[in-house]
């Protein structure tokens, strides 16, 4: 690992602030393509924006493996550059495995939702299918947090989790509100327009 963090690459990003920065701001810029469009895929299963087809949704998929991509490759660069506080750090592997998570169910959703001849609304209103969509946004929020806190101290993880707990639980606590604010507008149009 020694060898890896004193190469000829490594030691150039390390040393150049402008390659470093780009090697970080790629990767955020893959985050934002790949955790947003997948996290607004999920929350609109959920119920949000319901005013907006399901089914569109799909062409945004392109950009998100794009982000993917970028992330996968961002990634390993920001692994070579100090595998030996990396890989002996058991919060990559929280995170590598919220990302393992995140991939499979989002896979799983494509085909279930975008790839099946049935209509993706319908799909989407199915019970397993929301269970999929919380636990892809769930994963990402571990993955995103585990990522984050890598750089800090045990106790300052400790908090930042229990911060990030807390917050997720308060927005799921708002999206199911607004959602549940939403329907219920929604069943006052249609019963005033009949």
């Amino acid at each position: 690992m020694e060898l890896v963090e004193a190469s000829a690459f490594a030691m150039w990003v390390k040393e150049s602030s402008t390659a470093y920065v780009a090697v970080l701001a790629f990767h955020t810029i893959g985050l934002a393509f790949l955790v947003g469009i997948s996290g607004a895929i999920a929350m609109r299963i959920l119920g949000v924006a319901r005013g907006i087809p399901l089914q569109p949704m799909e062409d945004f998929m392109p950009l998100m493996f794009a982000g993917a991509a970028i992330n996968v490759f961002t990634g390993l660069v920001l692994i070579v550059l100090y595998p030996t506080n990396y890989l002996t750090e058991p919060t990559i592997y929280v995170k590598l495995a919220a990302i393992a998570v995140a991939v499979v169910v989002l896979r799983r959703l494509k085909a279930v939702v975008f790839d099946s001849p049935l209509d993706a609304e319908e799909v989407a209103q199915q019970a397993p299918i929301r269970v999929l969509a919380v636990a892809m946004m769930v994963s990402w929020v571990v993955a995103t947090v585990a990522g984050r806190v890598m750089a800090y101290t045990m106790p300052t993880k400790i908090q930042t989790a229990i911060a990030a707990l807390v917050f997720l639980a308060l927005g799921f606590g708002m999206v199911h509100l607004a959602g549940r604010r939403l329907g219920l507008l929604d069943e006052a149009r249609a019963a005033q327009g009949s």
